[in-house]
């Protein structure tokens, strides 16, 4: 186990931050979470209205955002660093499911697989490839930086009712863990959280109306500032209840060969 150290006002003033999917849950409390003890915080969002009315709320900048595209990412990290001296959190936790909105959990998604897959693949995948290429340049040169990948249990375990979601949450897992030694030469350093199910706008409704139990967004929000000040490097953590900690996951190695 990697104990988390406490998150407090002066691992966090002065420092900035780039949150992507900022204008509601989870990307909303961390937002709402570093403004509070003192990083200056900038929201991106695709969705201009919500993204907008939590930046007023938290007091935070905000920016109309597409995080599949490389160009943007290059021109909103040029002009964060311009402004703000700095870049030195970078939460890639925007993120979309395939399964539309108002389905039931219990439909067949072979339907919609090709439907909304390229959507998924360029916000889940290509939003975390890209924006970490596009920081690392900065972070490289100060020698410090942290990044957190929102990525899911979904990305461990099987999800039924949306593979393609599982399939971009396992793609971004085998990428944090892959990428970071690389990183780390640079003195960058890379993480990733996985929750399970957290009260956000992706939860199909009928989970809602079951009252199953979830995670609140601000509960996830405190376990991904407490990674990003962190010293883990290519860690995958796991935050699947409020009933447990949030805990470091080991994968078993099949090239070790089978346990004795």
């Amino acid at each position: 186990m990697f104990d988390l150290p406490d998150l407090g006002e002066s691992s966090c003033s002065e420092t900035v931050a780039i949150i992507t999917g900022g204008g509601s849950g989870i990307g909303a409390s961390v937002a709402e979470r570093l403004n509070e003890l003192g990083s200056k915080v900038i929201i991106v969002d695709i969705d201009e209205q919500a993204g907008r009315t939590i930046a007023d709320s938290v007091g935070c900048d905000f920016i109309n955002f597409d995080v599949g595209d490389l160009a943007a990412w290059e021109k909103i990290v040029a002009d964060t660093v311009e402004r703000f001296g700095s870049l030195d959190f970078l939460c890639l936790n925007a993120g979309i499911g395939s399964r539309p909105r108002g389905s039931s959990v219990k439909d067949d998604p072979i339907p919609w697989i090709l439907h909304n897959y390229k959507n998924v693949i360029a916000v889940n995948i290509d939003g975390v490839v890209y924006g970490t290429m596009a920081a690392l340049p900065v972070m490289e040169n100060q020698r410090s930086g942290s990044i957190l990948v929102t990525a899911s249990v979904a990305g461990i375990r099987t999800q039924p009712p949306d593979p393609i979601y599982a399939l971009s949450k396992s793609a971004v897992i085998s990428f944090v863990r892959s990428v970071a030694p690389a990183l780390a030469d640079r003195g960058v350093r890379i993480n990733a959280l996985c929750p399970g199910s957290v009260d956000t706008p992706i939860q199909p409704d009928e989970r809602r109306l079951a009252r199953r139990p979830m995670s609140p967004p601000e509960e996830i929000a405190e376990a991904i500032g407490q990674i990003l000040i962190s010293d883990d490097n290519g860690g995958i953590w796991i935050a699947s209840s409020s009933d447990y900690p949030v805990w470091r996951y080991e994968f078993a190695s099949a090239i070790d060969g089978p346990p004795s």
